[in-house]
């Protein structure tokens, strides 16, 4: 619950502190006296949004605190404790908001600084904000379906059954994912497979094109290479006065005189080495006959076989080194490779077990559900009659839900939370057909129905602090004192906070505060009181009449005396 509230240069607040109190608490005041500041900072502080117009010193940031007990049976909120490492040993839980110069925010948790978005999950489990906007969640069928687990007591079951039913999606998702890498991979395999084989069709060795290509080059020119070497032969020694001859015989003429200078015997030396390069040079010129084939079926075989090596290198994008590696790579990946098949098998059978299962939870927490809002429909009836719609008729309508499962047919109208799909139909009337809340029901016919329901799952609900602001707007007479009577009980379960202009809830107040606004000559300031006995009485007797008369004073002490013998 709030323990209290600080709030500093916010609208028209200068400084102003709130201690509340345990079980109902009311807020009454003149229609503008500053009522709805008090929740709208509790709003805030509780991640509501900001808007112009909040600073009432436009130099300076408002500063808006409140500090909650820790309830220790409020599970949602001790699991929030543990979720973002707060001392569970501390008592008090202080979240702070400040409202900056340019209306940007900065939330404060125990002295921390924190997300916004963390505040609001915090607000879930610490306050329930009852407005007239609000009322519109009654329309959706989510939140109809959740009331009707608090009240059955299936939270815990849906809980169960909600944890499952993830898990079994994140298992065929898995499973999904396993049967897309297992077809990739075993795609991927028969592709190396096929590739390998196109390259040991071919068979390449490293560097054969080069070794080819320089064939080739030898092999195309082959006539005009023998040619040059036959030529080269008749030169060197078969012509008269040949170059072989010519050579010899100077080389022997200077011999006769290289004992007598070293240049000459330089020279017969370098003759005598010529003479022997050019004995290799036509001895290797005949031994290139043998190799040269002038029939050309080498050279079509030359050819086709580079033609072939070039063309796999031109598929494959790659050097013949980098394709022989590459095929390496392929070879390793396919000797490595290992079916998942197996593992896809077991985790199918285990997914169809659990499908099984699934079923079964989603059909026993369908029919507990049925059976609880029979019970549930009943409940609520009879407690909107008691709010002046004396012929209210009420019925939970199940419909089977239309999603469409692609993993089994089996899950198909299953999701998260189970089987069911409801919707509440509502009849203010006698003879009047039922139809569906949101269609059948007026603004107050809402308050009442959303009321009524916060009353009968008041005890089923984890402790928190319910804000109820102006819900009874347009009630009267009769129904008000039923109306007070309904949110005193509520607070027997829950601290509730509740603005109002009716004397009537005013006089079921645990703690009655009167909000006044005082105008000075440049702005207007907002008190706070907390009421004595005596002042609760002047303050009702002006919410009956609006003055002070002895008639409404004793009609005010006669709506406290009730309420105390009602209660």
């Amino acid at each position: 619950m709030i323990k209290s509230l600080k709030i500093e240069n916010f609208v028209i607040v200068d400084q102003l502190e709130v201690e509340f109190a345990d079980g109902l608490q009311v807020l009454s005041g003149e229609t503008g006296a500053g009522k709805s500041i008090i929740v709208g900072a509790i709003d805030l502080i509780l991640g509501g949004s900001t808007n112009a117009g909040m600073l009432r010193n436009e130099t300076k940031p408002a500063i808006l605190e409140a500090v909650f007990d820790i309830d220790y049976r409020n599970k949602l909120l001790l699991e929030l404790l543990s979720k973002f490492d707060v001392d569970k040993s501390e008592e008090e839980l202080f979240i702070r908001r400040e409202i900056g110069i340019n209306y940007r925010s900065k939330s404060f948790l125990n002295g921390r600084r924190i997300a916004n978005s963390i505040v609001l999950e915090f607000r879930n489990a610490l306050l329930d904000f009852h407005s007239q906007r609000d009322q519109q969640k009654l329309f959706d069928r989510d939140y109809q379906l959740e009331v009707l687990d608090i009240y059955g007591n299936l939270i815990l079951e849906r809980s169960r059954f909600e944890n499952n039913f993830l898990s079994l999606e994140n298992q065929i998702r898995e499973l999904q994912k396993l049967i897309r890498q297992e077809k990739e991979h075993s795609e991927k395999i028969k592709l190396y497979e096929y590739q390998v084989q196109e390259i040991d069709a071919i068979s390449p060795q490293l560097n054969e094109d080069e070794t080819l290509q320089a064939e080739l080059n030898l092999l195309s020119n082959a006539e005009a290479i023998l040619n040059l070497a036959s030529e080269m032969e008749q030169l060197v020694y078969e012509k008269e006065n040949s170059v072989y001859d010519t050579l010899s015989s100077f080389m022997g003429q200077l011999s006769n005189f290289e004992q007598d200078n070293e240049i000459i015997s330089q020279a017969v030396s370098n003759l005598r080495e010529a003479l022997t390069n050019l004995d290799e040079t036509i001895g290797g010129m005949r031994e290139i006959q043998n190799v040269i084939d002038l029939d050309g079926s080498r050279l079509d075989e030359v050819q086709d076989r580079l033609n072939s090596i070039n063309s796999m290198c031109n598929k494959y994008k790659r050097s013949l080194e980098e394709i022989l590696e590459y095929k390496n790579e392929m070879q390793n990946e396919i000797e490595d490779y290992s079916s998942n098949s197996e593992k896809i098998d077991s985790l199918k059978n285990e997914i169809d077990q659990k499908i099984e299962k699934v079923i079964k939870s989603a059909e026993q927490l369908s029919q507990k559900r049925k059976k609880a809002a029979n019970a549930f429909a009943k409940e609520i009836e009879a407690n909107i009659k008691q709010l002046a719609i004396p012929d209210a008729a009420i019925e939970i309508k199940f419909e089977k839900l239309t999603n469409i499962n692609g993993y089994s047919a089996k899950l198909n109208g299953i999701n998260s939370k189970g089987l069911d799909s409801i919707d509440f139909y509502f009849s203010a009337n006698k003879g009047v057909k039922l139809q569906p809340f949101r269609i059948a029901a007026s603004g107050g016919e809402l308050s009442r129905f959303l009321l009524s329901i916060k009353k009968i799952l008041s005890d089923r609900l984890d402790n928190r602090t319910i804000i109820f602001d102006e819900i009874d707007a347009g009630i009267g007479g009769k129904t008000s004192e039923l109306l007070a009577e309904f949110i005193h009980k509520i607070g027997n379960y829950h601290q509730v906070i509740c603005i109002s202009h009716l004397p009537q809830i005013a006089a079921y107040a645990d703690k009655h505060f009167a909000i006044t606004k005082k105008n000075k000559k440049k702005s207007s300031e907002v008190d706070v009181n907390i009421l004595t006995d005596n002042e609760r009485k002047i303050e009702i007797a002006r919410m009956l009449s609006g003055s002070q008369s002895e008639l409404a004073l004793q009609h005010a002490g006669e709506l406290l005396i009730k309420s105390k013998e009602r209660r």
